[in-house]
């Protein structure tokens, strides 16, 4: 049974895949690329997110590329919502008692503004933002909190998630509404996949 849920923020809560292609061809457009469509930007961008921009943009600096993303991102922020099903899925753990948390790459100013304006704040018992490998830290956080591997789930929507789920030796949940497509999500092989967040409800 599962009584802890670890939870990424964009695309498994929050609608801000087009913000966040919005923001990057911004930034390739300072470089002199062109945009990528979204089926290219789904198909080729990843995590951690630096093997991404070393493929398109490989003269550009990790700080020279967080102050653009940040310039041309901020401006962005109010059009995010969370996707349909997300607070009914947050009110379903709370109401079942299973330890929620969230773990994201998002850096964790865009989260707290998001998470605050969309009142959701409230739900998780701790957020863990900002971290560029998930991996890195999915052993650690199960240990900090005493959850049981058997006994927890990690949901997201891109093959990295599915990655640090394994790593932790927990279950692999993939949902659909996010940045990877269902193919390039099928290929990592995940233990369960769910059209959109609030179908997890129903299996848990």
């Amino acid at each position: 049974m599962i009584k802890n849920v670890i939870l990424d923020w964009s695309g498994t809560l929050a609608d801000d895949l087009s913000a966040v292609l919005r923001a990057t061809n911004l930034i390739f457009r300072e470089y002199g690329r062109d945009d990528l469509s979204l089926e290219d930007f789904r198909r080729h961008f990843r995590l951690p997110f630096s093997g991404f921009y070393a493929e398109f943009l490989p003269e550009a600096t990790s700080e020279g590329l967080e102050a653009l993303y940040e310039r041309h991102f901020l401006g962005l922020q109010d059009e995010i919502e969370l996707l349909p099903g997300a607070r009914e899925f947050l009110e379903f753990c709370r109401a079942s008692e299973k330890r929620t948390f969230l773990l994201s790459t998002i850096k964790p100013s865009h989260f707290e503004a998001q998470a605050a304006r969309l009142g959701v704040l409230e739900f998780f018992e701790h957020c863990y933002v900002g971290i560029m490998d998930k991996r890195e830290k999915i052993r650690e956080i199960l240990r900090i909190h005493g959850l049981n591997p058997e006994e927890t789930a990690f949901v997201g929507d891109m093959v990295h998630d599915i990655e640090t789920a394994r790593h932790g030796g927990i279950l692999d949940v993939a949902v659909l509404t996010g940045f990877d497509p269902v193919d390039k999500l099928l290929q990592a092989g995940p233990t369960m996949v769910v059209r959109n967040i609030n179908s997890l409800a129903l299996v848990l």
